[in-house]
């Protein structure tokens, strides 16, 4: 079952990893279209913005990338402490740690894909089931650990 749900969360990032570079293509074919502009000003202006928003994109594939390496790296096994690579059922959601992919639905349920370093994530590694720990102000009870 975690291998699956990992692997969706591959598809997940993947998915947002190709939207971008979708997005990306159509501003290069706009920024090729607006290079044959002769309108002066309003074309410079035109262009810059164009040129803003493919490096917005261009940070942000760089990030998308690297949330998909980081689930691939994720090695599936089972512990009885939290650690990378958990499926961790508590009384306050499931959480899957592994890289900060955030929530996604599995098999109709809310999963919350999270970093190590994220303040829940770092609360959890570690612990194992029936410990309690307090993140962001809320006490988490530690239900079941795959």
């Amino acid at each position: 079952m975690k291998a699956d749900l990992l692997q969706h969360c591959i598809s997940v990032a993947q998915g947002r990893l190709q939207a971008l570079e979708n997005e990306l293509a159509y501003l290069r074919d706009a920024a090729g279209a607006e290079g044959k502009s002769t309108a002066g000003d309003k074309h410079e202006t035109g262009r810059a913005m164009v040129h803003l928003e493919q490096e917005k994109l261009l940070r942000q594939q760089a990030e998308a990338q690297a949330l998909v390496a980081e689930l691939e790296r994720i090695k599936v096994q089972v512990t009885a402490h939290i650690a990378i690579g958990s499926l961790v059922h508590t009384d306050r959601g499931t959480f899957l740690i592994a890289a900060g992919l955030g929530k996604v639905e599995w098999k109709g349920r809310p999963v919350f894909v999270l970093s190590p370093k994220a303040p829940v994530a770092a609360a959890l590694m570690g612990r194992t089931v029936g410990d309690s720990v307090t993140a962001n102000g809320a006490v988490f009870r530690i239900l079941s650990v795959q």
